[in-house]
């Protein structure tokens, strides 16, 4: 694969890629369209990621997770990265990193409205919403959170 940013020609056999910031409304389609992120949050050690399903609504990206790990990460350090993808192959893809603050939702109205949003976008699937736990904990349960974006990026191939 040639790189994006250079000007030279492809070498023998490779294609040249067509690289290409998106819009932030190419990139807000593609959060709303997805439904699955890679979140990324820091560790004592460094950084942890992990897949979690979310929807985007509203301007923030809501989800949910069971107790553990990272939820006591991002109570500790809220600033977290999301990275959503829509792959066809490996020369036609788009992907949007959104970078921001994780805000756990405490009022019981506002759980209620989030739990709403996730059953919706997984057309009442409680199966599908929840699968990111092993089905450990429900969605009543969950610990539901919110990302306020601060930063959202998009790129192209193909």
């Amino acid at each position: 694969m040639s790189s994006s940013t250079s000007n030279e020609p492809p070498l023998p056999g490779e294609t040249a890629v067509n690289l290409r910031e998106l819009s932030f409304l190419e990139s807000e389609q593609i959060l709303k369209r997805g439904r699955i992120a890679h979140l990324a949050m820091r560790d004592a050690e460094g950084a942890y990621i992990v897949t979690v399903v979310y929807v985007y609504a509203n301007g923030y990206l809501f989800g949910h997770a069971a107790s553990g790990r990272k939820v006591t990460l991002m109570r500790r350090w809220p600033h977290v990265s999301l990275l959503v993808e829509e792959v066809e192959n490996l020369h036609r893809w788009r992907s949007v990193q959104v970078r921001g603050r994780y805000e756990e939702i405490h009022d019981e109205t506002e759980k209620q409205h989030a739990r709403l949003l996730l059953v919706r976008a997984f057309e009442g699937n409680l199966m599908s919403v929840t699968a990111g736990h092993g089905h450990r904990t429900s969605l009543a349960d969950a610990v539901l959170f919110r990302v306020r974006p601060e930063e959202i990026t998009g790129r192209s191939q193909g």
